[in-house]
């Protein structure tokens, strides 16, 4: 559970938002019920469901965002502004053409290109599943997330 305190402290800087996450997933935890009645997933046996909640409710509460293999560039874009946006990170997005046309494990990284003078990097939360959860992060906090526990990944 630790780790998980971690992660959401490095990511959610509003307090009673921080607060709010890690009390609910300690509610989760003492009862992984909880988990299947608040969210649409339905995690296999054996996966981690603690893991999953806490991306949920990152989701949830606005800090990351979810999108299927199969939607284009323009989402992706749309919900990174907003990320940026909430982080007050100003950044024009420019010069993207070319990536309208790709696959999201193809545009993820030329994204991160393009949003790199913001001062922020966009890193992958596995949920072994065919979508991507992404989240916004300071270049100042990627290489402890991404010490913390496997499945937060760079988009390479």
């Amino acid at each position: 559970m630790e780790k998980y305190v971690e992660i959401i402290k490095l990511l959610v800087s509003n307090e009673d938002d921080r607060n709010s996450i890690i009390d609910r997933l300690i509610e989760i935890k003492s009862n992984s019920s909880l988990y299947e009645d608040t969210f649409f997933r339905m995690p296999d046996d054996g996966q981690d469901i603690i893991w999953l909640a806490m991306v949920d409710m990152l989701i949830e509460s606005g800090h990351a965002f979810e999108i299927d293999w199969k939607e284009d560039y323009s989402t992706a874009k749309n919900q990174t502004e907003i990320l940026l946006g909430n982080k007050n990170a100003s950044v024009e997005i420019e010069k993207d053409e070319d990536l309208y046309n790709l696959e999201a494990e193809s545009f993820f990284p030329l994204l991160n290109k393009k949003i790199e003078k913001s001062g922020y990097q966009l890193l992958n939360l596995d949920i072994d599943s065919d979508s991507y959860v992404s989240l916004l992060v300071n270049y100042e906090c990627i290489h402890r997330l991404l010490a913390l526990d496997n499945r937060i990944k760079e988009y390479r």
